[in-house]
């Protein structure tokens, strides 16, 4: 079966699970709400903030070292020791904030749900492994399952819990079963025995991937902060009308993470890697899935560029219109960043997180000067300065230095694709900025036709894959 096939098998199967997972929360959301309050919503919400943060360094790129690298069961028994050890210091340092996340939102009740959270990280730390392990065999039909188990088991213990009146403490005890419904499951599928090596043996192993593990915690610290800095400013100079509707344009860039990007990412590495082991060529594979991510996210780009005024009257009234403006600069920047999220796969592949530390560093510095200075303006100019510093900085700099530079990719492979991508893109600006609706409608409709024919062997190919399979079972 050729890798596209098996490509796209491995990403319906986790699709479905993952969709099922997100309609399942969101069931759940309409059953919590009408037993617990806002303010117990809140409550947790408190915790959430540092607990999220923290958690960016809960795994360090281990799960990474597991899919590129050619070691078995040893160094996976190491590395599985290693991740408890990690879950373990990141449950003690939550635990020690506890006090001070308290004190600084002046409310001493967080101090003891705090610490029972921070058991969280202790449990995740379980599943890491075995889930990388499974991802690297490509066996992402039980990934999904036992996410989905996981999730489903949470649910219902909130659920229970909420309706038995326990309050904020519904919303955070769940949070331990689901990692332990997980790990009790994934022992079915990866056999790792429950072992903690001691000191030595861990920092032997901290030193074999310690070059990782640096430059993917500084990475996450960046990427962290650039993705929030628009927020923080927005939020001390403007108005909480202004945070709201600014946050509430950038949901669509959530969802598309969410529901589409995240999804292509977790097959893509492994995939990628499988096939650089079998000479395979990699770079024209990876061009081609970027194209059809790029066809993905198109109906949501058109939605909201063309059509942004209608979409947020039917999603939310008239009271939320001054969202509409924001919207056609977000499916422009969903077109960019869906493709630039894609290649962190192939920094890891290529061994190259140093490089991809120090690009994203550059681009994140861009994004939090390009912020500050759209800020003395109004938070309309902020999109916009954002928008241009993805298409004339952060474009040129990932395709020079990691496409080109650390991948190896050749020019003409590269003007290709990138050339109509950033012509679409200015297209799409000038279009919005001038209100001139003709052009960001011909502009899609040109490029959308281009992809097409650039994919035009696998189109026809997955057309005749279908064909063949329907014939097959009308002939049985």
């Amino acid at each position: 079966m050729s890798f596209k096939r098996v490509f796209f098998k491995n990403i319906s199967t986790l699709a479905i699970y993952n969709y099922s997972t997100q309609g399942v929360e969101f069931l759940a959301t309409i059953v919590l709400s009408r037993l617990l309050l806002p303010d117990e919503y809140g409550f947790v919400a408190m915790i959430s903030i540092f607990a999220s943060f923290i958690r960016l360094f809960s795994t360090l790129g281990i799960g990474a070292v597991v899919v590129r690298s050619n070691y078995k069961y040893t160094y996976h028994k190491h590395l599985f020791s290693l991740a408890i050890w990690i879950g373990i210091a990141l449950s003690i340092v939550l635990s020690l904030l506890s006090y001070p996340i308290a004190l600084f939102f002046d409310n001493m009740k967080l101090v003891v749900p705090t610490m029972v959270v921070s058991i969280k990280f202790i449990f995740d730390s379980f599943t890491f492994i075995p889930i990388a392990v499974l991802n690297k065999n490509l066996n992402f039909n039980a990934v999904g399952k036992i996410k989905l188990f996981g999730t489903i088991g949470q649910i219902v213990f909130m659920i229970l819990l909420a309706w038995l009146g326990f309050s904020y403490w519904s919303l955070i005890i769940p949070l331990i079963i689901n990692p332990i419904v997980q790990y009790l499951f994934l022992r079915r599928y990866v056999h790792l025995p429950f072992v903690m090596y001691g000191w030595r043996a861990t920092k032997r192993m901290i030193y074999r991937i310690r070059s990782l593990m640096g430059h993917l915690s500084l990475n996450n610290l960046v990427r962290y902060w650039s993705s929030n800095t628009d927020k923080l400013v927005i939020g001390r100079f403007y108005t909480e009308s202004d945070l709201g509707l600014y946050n509430r344009a950038f949901r669509f860039i959530q969802l598309n993470n969410k529901l589409i990007t995240s999804i292509f990412n977790s097959v893509l590495f492994p995939s990628l890697k499988k096939l650089m082991d079998e000479k395979g060529n990699a770079h024209k594979e990876y061009l081609d899935i970027i194209r059809i991510i790029t066809l993905v996210n198109m109906p949501l780009v058109i939605i909201l560029v063309i059509f942004p005024e209608e979409l947020v009257r039917i999603l939310w009234g008239k009271d939320w219109t001054g969202v509409a403006p924001f919207l056609p600069y977000v499916g422009i920047l969903m077109v960019i960043r869906s493709i630039i999220s894609t290649m962190s796969s192939l920094y890891l592949l290529y061994r190259k997180e140093r490089n991809l530390f120090f690009i994203n560093l550059s681009v994140s510095l861009m994004n939090i000067g390009l912020v500050i200075v759209g800020s003395l303006f109004s938070t309309m100019h902020i999109i916009k300065f954002l928008t241009l510093g993805y298409l004339f900085f952060a474009v040129p700099v990932n395709t020079f230095y990691g496409f080109y530079k650390a991948f190896g990719f050749r020019v003409r492979m590269l003007l290709r694709f990138w050339i109509p991508t950033l012509l679409l893109g200015m297209a799409l600006f000038v279009s919005v900025h001038f209100e001139i609706l003709p052009l960001s409608v011909g502009g899609l409709a040109i490029y959308i036709s281009y992809m097409l024919f650039e994919l035009r062997s696998s189109v026809s190919g997955t057309f005749r894959f279908i064909r063949g399979k329907l014939n097959k079972n009308q002939d049985s």
